[in-house]
């Protein structure tokens, strides 16, 4: 095959210039966006039950929806929480499981459950697209609240614009609230009148509850029939007809006894930027974009938005990906490009300067042709993919070196340019087939991990994998075709192509060979000893193992981080806005604080792919933009940590960098699960306590938190009787007092605004004001509710979760200044003496949960990752023996690995791990191509001894060259890789360096031995069958 392209060499170049030009095309116009695209296995069913407390809602609403939704198959978890007027259950799936389906199922489950809801509960919303993240946040500024108002039409049309743009899936307006109709009763005026409040309702639920009437034929044409008199306006509902007297007396509307007015809803969320009123407009992209393309699009509309701003609006753009996608490609790239031109000047160190730069194309070339098939998968250019390359660029020049160096020396041997290109590139094809197969082999399990983790490191095996077989294509091809031309051009300009040493260290190489030879048959003479030794010192770095710390990711080293708030369990919105408008005046104040977004009920709008957005009116977050010229991300949040405990003691307060990796929550997390509240709350308290003792943790607490304050209104039952007052009418004033009675709908536009009733009385919920409201009796009369009921002040759980239906209080902790993982083995071993009843369990969830299930996957696939790359060798050189010996080189790669994370104090992070799988694939092409140069020898007849030595000699050069290569092509990233990469790269620079020097003298050692005594035990087979022959010398396969 190599003879006939080598033949046919113009149509093997055309065809390979073709294939690299249709590559680098596909290579530009991959999308490109900051991470991959994760598939979240969840989905969210949130069902409003108005009114209800924690354990109601539990009891009549999560309870039937639970129970019908654990029927579905393949399900990993169902987690609930129940809490004041909100059900909130989530559903995760196994990985591996086809979402849209699962999320089909799912919403007929809930339908079925529905019809065992309470009636007053709303209809339950399923949301299962938790991935989408946005690609902008823009504020919209004014500067003072009573403007507002005024960015409703403004923000309306720009979400209506912005959706036209291509790419854009959906635009969010946050930070203004929700308009409604209010329709506020007068107590004074429905008391004159004895007019029950439930007539009122009932007008207005009846006036504009119309049945489509349909169509009708009218003079032969078909005709649709429509009643009109819908409400237009806050005035026709005001004139809405509540009764008709049977005499001339003037019928009574909504306006005689209620006030009419539409106007934006409670306030319970607001934006702040600098300390200025806000309104975000959110903008998401559609699945698969290019993030550049598509900000180019959203810029140029927005561009025509901007320009129709009044004066009083300010625009100001808070977040783009694509600001982020330029920084990190602009920084990969970089690191890329360094390491390329590391390896160019590896190359000309050690090879001829036009040598060295047709191999060196090797990266370009292969990158290219590798991405021809990437570009008809779903892999995207993402930092994952782009670290790929940077893994891969080192050894991609591997087999080109190792081709053109044998090339090299078939011609100091005296073969013709020809012959030595094809013998050259031949007798190395097959171990570079299996080396090449051994590293994608290691790689390749990775495509296999489910779940979250294998959607983010999924371009890894396919990016290496991919290049490296192209990789192999180009040196088995052009390679030999260009040395062929070199070859020739020098001997027509009489140039000799023997005993020239090429590149600039041509000479130290070959002194360095020499010695090596010298040096290998001296070491030769006790193999045993010089093999044992050598694994006792690669054996001795294991032991390093406890002192590295375990983390799973570290922090994202972004310019921007958040401080979470979470206020007392009594706190209302109002003391949640004034607290958040406290932090934001101090936050802006701090030294290196660019600027300061302000969120209040609610957490900044998604907008990195491990965040998740929340609401809650106990809630808020600051979004702080970091001056780095100034000072460091990191040291600003360890810094506010302290500052902010002793300054609000009593609030909860977290500064946080953004993780990398896939979400996990809280770095330490425990579950405590059982039938009772009261037991789960004690055990919660014991653990809390014991977490706080635990030096390294902070922002210490559970998932319930304090109980809050209840006013129980205790019924009366006998005089309700009595009076004729049902306990709906009793509970259905109350409400009118608090969050009020939705009726009905007028529709403006596009938009259905809600009319809701109030009572006056909703401007104050005392129990003197509820108790003076009037409830309807059945014949019509109207009584004070204080006449059925006495009102008792109690506490109550603030919510009641479940993990797969079994009520659970979660413990969280954060970190600061300690690994998540030592903190929980300490944690651990208190917990173990912890008593609890038999009922109750406690299991660890968190990061360290998360973190174990992805370090268990690595570690089966780490061992299918060893057996693939020994089956491969066994097949290579027909022995089971061989491959034990090349196999050594990852076991003493793995101890030089352990001692550079031991040096630059990186601990053992899923990165890490993914160096030690990358390692195991780089350091068996040494001991691949050593071994079959020593089995080639001795199958030529070479003695044994000096078999290994003048192998050893010949492979001196292309083992040093690659293992520098691919080390000068990661050395950027171990220096400017940042928390993420840089223990990745330490690990394969660390143990190829070990292994390199390690292999070059524990591989023949042990060779030596095993040949020996395979040698020995044919020669006993031998005499046993033939006793009277005499023994004849020869080689063996081992």
């Amino acid at each position: 095959m190599i003879a006939k392209l080598i033949k046919y060499q113009k149509i093997t170049l055309l065809f390979f210039v073709v294939l690299v030009l249709l590559g680098a095309f596909s290579f530009l116009s991959l999308s490109q966006r900051e991470n991959p695209e994760i598939t979240v296995s969840m989905a969210t069913v949130k069902t409003i039950y108005p009114g209800a407390s924690p354990e109601k809602v539990e009891q009549l609403v999560t309870k039937p929806l639970e129970e019908e939704i654990r029927k579905m198959e393949s399900i990993k978890s169902i987690d609930s929480t129940s809490s004041t007027n909100v059900s909130f259950i989530t559903v995760e799936m196994q990985p591996g499981v086809d979402n849209s389906r699962a999320w089909d199922t799912l919403r007929q489950k809930v339908q079925t459950a529905q019809v065992k809801l309470p009636a007053e509960a709303d209809q339950p919303e399923i949301d299962d697209d938790l991935a989408k993240t946005s690609a902008q946040i823009i504020h919209l500024i004014v500067e003072n609240p009573s403007e507002l108002e005024s960015l409703r039409s403004i923000s309306t049309t720009w979400k209506d614009q912005l959706r036209t743009v291509s790419g854009v899936s959906d635009v969010e307006i946050v930070g203004l609230p929700d308009q409604e109709v209010k329709v506020i009763l007068d107590k004074e005026k429905l008391e004159s009148l004895q007019l029950p409040w439930t007539l009122v309702m009932q007008a207005l639920t009846t006036s504009h509850d119309r049945t489509p009437i349909g169509n009708v034929v009218a003079n032969n044409n078909n005709t649709y029939v429509q009643l009109t008199g819908e409400w237009k306006s806050a005035n026709d509902i005001a004139d809405t007809v509540v009764y008709r007297p049977a005499g001339q007396g003037n019928s009574l509307s909504i306006k005689d006894v209620a006030e009419v007015k539409i106007g934006p809803k409670k306030t319970e969320e607001e934006v702040f930027y600098q300390g200025k009123p806000a309104v975000d407009v959110v903008i998401y992209p559609a699945k698969g974009q290019n993030i550049p393309t598509l900000q180019d699009g959203i810029d140029a509309r927005v561009s025509e938005l901007q320009a129709q701003l009044p004066s009083h609006v300010t625009m100001v753009s808070l977040f783009t990906q694509k600001e982020n996608v330029d920084h990190l490609f602009a920084d990969l790239s970089r690191e890329m490009l360094i390491g390329m031109a590391a390896v160019l000047v590896v190359c000309i160190l050690g090879l001829a300067f036009g040598t060295s730069i047709i191999v060196a194309l090797a990266i370009p070339v292969s990158i290219a042709l590798g991405f021809l098939p990437i570009s008809m998968t779903s892999i995207d250019l993402n930092q994952i993919s782009i670290v790929a390359l940077v893994i891969v660029l080192g050894i991609l020049v591997d087999d080109a070196i190792v081709v053109n160096d044998n090339i090299e020396r078939r011609l100091s041997l005296g073969d013709s340019s020809l012959d030595a290109s094809l013998k050259g590139s031949q007798e190395v094809a097959i171990s570079i087939l299996t080396a090449t197969i051994a590293t994608a082999a290691a790689f390749f399990p990775l495509f296999f991990l489910k779940g979250n983790i294998g959607d983010f490191i999924k371009p890894i095996p396919v990016v290496v994998s991919l290049t490296l077989a192209a990789s192999m294509a180009m040196s088995l091809t052009i390679i030999p075709i260009f040395r062929k031309w070199s070859s020739e051009r020098s001997l027509r300009k009489g140039a000799s192509t023997q005993n020239k040493l090429p590149g600039l260290l041509g000479k130290p190489i070959w002194l360095l060979s020499e010695f090596y030879e010298k040096l290998i048959r001296r070491l030769l003479r006790k193999p045993l000893l010089t093999g044992m030794i050598g694994l006792v010192i690669g054996t001795a770095s294991y032991g390093l193992l406890p002192f590295l710390g375990v983390q799973y990711f570290p922090s994202a080293e972004r310019s921007e981080f958040l401080l979470d708030v979470k206020m007392p369990v009594n706190a209302d919105y109002k003391q949640t806005a004034d607290m958040m408008t406290s932090l934001s005046v101090w936050a802006a104040k701090q030294d290196g604080v660019q600027s300061v977004s302000t969120y209040a009920g609610r957490t900044t709008p998604k907008f990195y792919y491990a965040e998740t957005a929340n609401v809650g009116t106990r809630i808020g977050q600051l979004y702080v933009k970091v001056d780095e010229s100034r000072t460091q991300t990191g040291k600003l949040v360890s810094d506010w940590r302290d500052q902010l405990k002793r300054i609000y003691p009593d609030i909860e307060l977290l500064p946080r960098e953004l993780e990398q990796g896939p979400p996990v929550g809280a770095p330490i997390a425990v579950r405590i699960s059982g039938p009772d509240l009261t037991e789960l709350t004690s055990l919660s308290n014991q653990l809390q306590t014991i977490l706080k003792n635990i030096p390294g943790t902070t922002n210490v607490s559970d998932s319930v938190g304090d109980e809050t304050y209840t006013m129980d209104l205790q019924l009366d039952q006998e005089k309700a009787r009595y009076y004729g007052v049902t306990e709906k009418d009793l509970s259905g004033t109350a409400r009118l007092a608090t969050d009020g009675i939705e009726v009905s709908k007028l529709q403006l536009g596009n938009e259905d605004i809600p009319v809701t009733l109030f009572s006056k009385a909703n401007q104050t919920t005392s129990d003197e004001t509820i108790g003076e409201l009037l409830v309807p009796s059945q014949s019509g009369q109207l009584y004070p509710i204080k006449q059925f009921i006495n009102v008792q002040n109690d506490r109550m759980i603030t919510s009641v979760q479940h993990r797969n239906l079994v009520r659970t209080i979660t413990v969280r902790a954060y970190t600061d200044g300690r690994l998540p993982a030592d903190i929980v083995t300490e944690l651990q071993q208190q917990v173990n003496k912890l008593e609890k009843p038999n009922a109750y369990t406690i299991e660890f969830a968190g990061e360290n949960a998360d973190r174990n299930d992805a370090f268990s996957s690595i570690g089966k696939l780490s061992i299918v990752v060893v057996c693939l790359i020994f089956i491969i060798i066994a097949i290579q050189f027909y022995s089971l023996s061989i491959p034990f010996l090349v196999m050594m080189t990852v076991y003493l790669a793995m101890g030089g690995a352990l001692i550079g994370l031991f040096i630059t104090g990186a601990p053992i992070g899923f990165m890490a791990l993914m160096g030690f799988v990358s390692l195991a694939g780089i350091v068996v092409r040494n001991g691949i191509v050593l071994v079959e140069f020593i089995e080639d020898a001795r199958h030529h007849g070479m003695a044994l001894h000096d078999a290994i030595a003048e192998s050893g000699r010949a492979r001196l050069r292309p083992i040093l060259m690659t293992s520098a290569t691919a080390i000068s092509g990661l050395l950027p990233m171990a220096i400017m890789g940042g928390s993420l990469w840089r223990p990745m790269a330490v690990v394969i620079i660390s143990g190829l360096i070990v292994s390199t020097i390690l292999t070059l003298i524990i591989v023949p050692s042990f060779y030596l031995r095993l040949a020996l005594w395979r040698d020995k035990r044919k020669l006993k087979r031998k005499a046993s069958v033939e006793p009277n022959l005499p023994s004849h010398g020869g080689t063996t396969s081992l």
